[in-house]
């Protein structure tokens, strides 16, 4: 650390390709699982912790960046969007509310780029040296079973499995929220924009030019868009036509949805949380089935542990946002929720409704 050496047997990485679907049929279909030396991990979770407290120290890390960070959630992601959305609707404004998708965004990052902007936050000389050597003659290799590909060198992007990558991905794209007007919410990779304005045909205009703007700014980081992917809704009342608002950028059409699925929690045009809710249903339905069959061949203490695995996490997750939804979608869910306490404890019902 003191030299600024990293040693070139700590940057071999082994790559496992694990299907994403049952029968795989292309190499896309495969999600690539890498794995370093233990001692590299060692290494770079020290690194981690100095160049994380120096970035949290002075403040330089984007306030709006919630994605693996200490004390941060994807609750807290979804909290301001919210509240902020629900207030302009409040306000009667219409609201422009954006999901970008990147392609192979950890990938595709430049080490120039990056190093640069490492020095630009004030890293610089011996630890400079250092993340420098770390990005440096990086080799990989797949792996199958006892098989093994031949070794190839990797000249751009920040090394998957390895401990310190998120946190570089988060100094290369910390400065995108001041390319434009937008309001950004960041979480790794995944970003989120949004704008309001009371007249449509101006939110339109400037929706178009802000984005332009963002698509610029990630083609100057050799960062692209997944077109196909990125996606826009827009809340209005109902004297406007949401079909009538277009999006483009870089020539191609962003589609437009009645919901946003953003961090797992579904957001609708309404705001009502019906979707959301809708999918927690088809979890808690799915866990009473399964527990209806679990009860001929185990125990209660076994079938609460089932139940807290299938439900809770269902239940709790952003509960602080989607809770805010009507009693009528929730009828059903407290329903089914009951039903697999139930299925556990059939003869001590009583109780068990008054503790929940």
């Amino acid at each position: 650390m003191t030299t600024g050496e990293f040693p070139d047997s700590w940057k071999i990485a082994h790559i496992t390709p694990i299907p994403k679907i049952c029968s795989p049929s292309s190499s896309s279909e495969y999600r690539p699982i890498s794995v370093l030396p233990v001692l590299s991990k060692l290494f770079e979770k020290v690194l981690y912790y100095r160049v994380y407290s120096y970035l949290t120290e002075h403040n330089l890390i984007n306030k709006r960046q919630y994605g693996l960070r200490e004390n941060h959630s994807t609750e807290q992601a979804i909290t301001p969007i919210y509240d902020e959305l629900l207030r302009n609707v409040n306000n009667k404004l219409i609201t422009c509310f954006l999901f970008l998708d990147l392609s192979k965004a950890f990938d595709y990052c430049e080490h120039k780029i990056l190093l640069h902007k490492l020095c630009h936050y004030g890293i610089r000389r011996v630890s400079h040296k250092l993340l420098s050597n770390c990005l440096h003659n990086i080799m990989q290799c797949t792996k199958i079973g006892a098989f093994k590909s031949s070794y190839k060198r990797i000249s751009r992007g920040v090394p998957q499995g390895s401990v310190i990558s998120p946190l570089l991905f988060h100094i290369y794209i910390n400065d995108i929220t001041k390319a434009s007007s937008f309001r950004t919410t960041l979480f790794a990779d995944d970003i989120n924009l949004h704008m309001s304005n009371s007249c449509f045909n101006v939110l339109q205009t400037t929706v178009n030019l802000e984005l332009c703007k963002i698509d610029n700014w990630l083609r100057a980081n050799e960062l692209s868009l997944n077109y196909n992917k990125t996606n826009f809704m827009l809340l209005t009342s109902q004297k406007h036509n949401p079909t009538s608002f277009k999006v483009i950028t870089n020539n191609h059409n962003i589609s437009p949805e009645d919901n946003l699925k953003y961090l797992d929690v579904l957001i609708d045009n309404k705001l009502s949380w019906k979707p959301h809710v809708q999918k927690v249903k088809t979890q808690l339905s799915r866990a009473c089935g399964i527990l209806s069959k679990l009860k001929h061949y185990t125990t209660p203490p076994v079938q609460k542990v089932v139940y807290n695995s299938l439900t809770h996490p269902y239940l709790n997750y952003s509960m602080l946002n989607w809770g805010c939804a009507s009693m009528q979608p929730f009828s059903l869910s407290f329903k089914l929720q009951n039903k697999a306490i139930k299925i556990i404890y059939p003869t001590n019902m009583g109780s068990l409704e008054e503790s929940t």
